[in-house]
């Protein structure tokens, strides 16, 4: 089974794990932000919740504008943190955020904007900054979008997910960049007043996790462990009677409580610094991918291909295709994990719907929700040709029917 996703993990990251040093973290945030060009970074327990970090330490309440499209967690920070979140459409030509219709949506209630860097394409952030003025916080959504042009140039901050499907991997956690001074200093305060102190215990639990990581990735376990996880998170959410229908959907609960009770560990951050190495290759190779996939799919009608560009860092090669679940399956039997990120559109979701007036001002979010598809396009494969061959040729079989 070739995965819809794998973490670079490789010997020596098994090598930092047992050589971590008490200044792990510090020099992980240093070398980060010299990596991403920023004065200032700061880790936490995951990406969202380095937002939600944002949001309370900035004092940010009323609206924030966000696009239509993007990571569920996202809203629910706004939401979880007593603000509104007021949604914007999006392009289907980068799946980020229409600029041109902020100003529709931008009022004196707006604090703040938080564009998403979708799959690794970069939003217009110099644009935004130049509609919604200097008073109004840009915090970017760089979750898939480490080394993407620009990023963090024209924002007051930036942050950065660590998990599975990103670019750079440290069994979640999280990264909070800036250049303001001030932001820092805010940011460092709720770290310290908020979060819990790191227990011994931690440190090995997380260690073990990352021990298995080449195992529970390899092309022979990777369906049964995805397929486990899936069927472990549809028992959790039955359970606890979750159901994305339900306008009562308890998102704090769901995607920011069990952060409220972690921490950043020594052993990510040194699986962190390891990866730091290695990730300017890593994203040249995801970008050679894209241009192989768009060269030999460019002649078939049924599917819109993406943009190749060297802007973008490619945390995920997206295209567009009917009957997407019938596609998914096709080629899971072929032996191809497909991913979806995402499958949903935040203004139809329920939960949101009183936040929405109109939800067909939203046909561009509604139509990537449904039809988006992610092929593999992690940096192994580059070296592993003939998976790639096989990706091309079973896509070709499917869609020649």
């Amino acid at each position: 089974m070739i995965p819809r996703f794998k973490p670079n993990f490789n010997y020596e990251e098994i090598i930092s794990l047992i050589n971590n040093k008490k200044d792990a973290i510090k020099t992980f945030e240093e070398k980060f932000a010299y990596l991403v060009n920023s004065k200032y970074a700061i880790t936490f327990p995951s990406g969202r919740f380095g937002l939600y970090a944002l949001i309370k330490s900035l004092k940010i309440h009323d609206e924030i504008i966000i696009p239509g499209f993007t990571c569920i967690v996202v809203p629910a920070s706004i939401v979880a943190s007593n603000c509104k979140p007021v949604f914007v459409d999006i392009s289907l030509e980068n799946f980020n955020i229409r600029t041109n219709e902020i100003k529709s949506v931008f009022s004196e209630k707006t604090k703040a904007v938080i564009p998403t860097h979708m799959y690794g394409y970069p939003a217009d952030i110099k644009t935004i900054r130049n509609i919604v003025g200097e008073d109004t916080y840009i915090i970017e959504d760089a979750a898939q979008a480490i080394l993407t042009k620009d990023v963090g140039k024209f924002g007051d901050a930036v942050f950065y997910s660590f998990n599975f499907e990103k670019q750079l991997f440290t069994f979640g956690g999280g990264m909070v960049t800036t250049n303001n001074e001030e932001i820092y200093k805010k940011l460092m305060d709720f770290k310290i007043n908020f979060l819990p102190k790191t227990k011994s215990n931690n440190n090995l639990n997380k260690t073990i996790s990352l021990l298995y990581t080449k195992l529970i990735f390899s092309d022979i376990l990777f369906d049964f462990f995805s397929r486990t996880w899936d069927a472990n998170a549809l028992r959790i959410w039955r359970k606890n009677k979750w159901e994305f229908d339900n306008i009562d959907l308890p998102l704090k609960e769901i995607y920011l409580s069990s952060d409220f009770n972690n921490t950043f560990l020594r052993v990510q951050a040194a699986v962190g610094i390891s990866q730091l190495d290695k990730i300017k290759n890593d994203i040249k190779k995801r970008y050679e991918i894209a241009k192989i996939y768009n060269d030999k799919l460019k002649n078939l009608e049924s599917i819109n291909l993406p943009l190749v560009s060297d802007d973008c860092s490619y945390a995920h090669y997206t295209i567009m295709v009917n009957n997407r679940d019938k596609f998914e399956g096709f080629m899971r039997k072929k032996g191809i994990q497909i991913n979806k990120v995402f499958e949903y559109s935040i203004p139809h979701v329920p939960y949101f719907s009183h936040f929405v007036k109109d939800k067909d001002l939203f046909r561009n979010t509604y139509t990537a929700s449904k039809n988006n598809v992610n092929l593999p396009v992690y940096p192994q494969l580059f070296d592993k040709p003939h998976k790639i061959t096989k990706i091309i040729n079973n896509i070709k079989k499917y869609f020649e029917k």
